[in-house]
């Protein structure tokens, strides 16, 4: 038997409209944060600008560093309790700059990268060996980094190196 009140008519359309609204809204979200892989140039564009930071940083390129890590930069270094934010990671790079700190060797064995839209996390095995008034010391580690494409281009927004034990 056919429903002759306009209003149920009308609350079923709006429940109808308001499920097709919420069903694509929860579906386009979990597609954004689903895991793709990144294209080809992705991959060299995160591994070129992953290197320019590192170097960047042992060059004591402030301009460089400040065009690469984002304002809400924070990193966990190897045996430090304290994380450091953005302006104390400049200041890390200038205080190794200050003590005539040299990078000898950086390598990069193995990364895997997962991308997650316009945020991708890279693993990698690090191989550094670092220089200071005639000795130099090396190091293998484990780092994580977080790259977030911000206007066009890739931010690193945090990093996790760890001594890799």
């Amino acid at each position: 038997m056919p429903d002759r009140n306009p209003g149920t008519k009308y609350l079923r359309r709006v429940i109808s409209v308001f499920v097709v609204t919420f069903v694509l809204t929860v579906t386009s979200f979990s597609l954004a944060r689903a895991q793709t892989t990144p294209t080809s140039s992705e991959q060299k564009e995160l591994l070129r600008v992953r290197q320019q930071v590192w170097d960047s940083y042992f060059s004591n390129d402030q301009v460089k560093l400040e065009e690469l890590i984002g304002e809400d930069f924070l990193t966990i270094n190897p045996g430090e309790a304290h994380w450091q934010n953005r302006n104390e990671f400049l200041a890390g790079a200038k205080a190794f700059a200050d003590h005539g700190g040299k990078l000898v060797f950086l390598s990069f064995p193995r990364t895997d990268i997962q991308s997650f839209g316009d945020v991708a996390v890279l693993y990698s095995l690090v191989k550094i060996t670092m220089g200071s008034e005639g000795k130099q010391e090396s190091l293998n580690c484990r780092s994580t980094e977080i790259f977030q494409k911000r206007n066009g281009r890739w931010v690193n927004t945090g990093a996790h190196v760890d001594s890799g034990q």
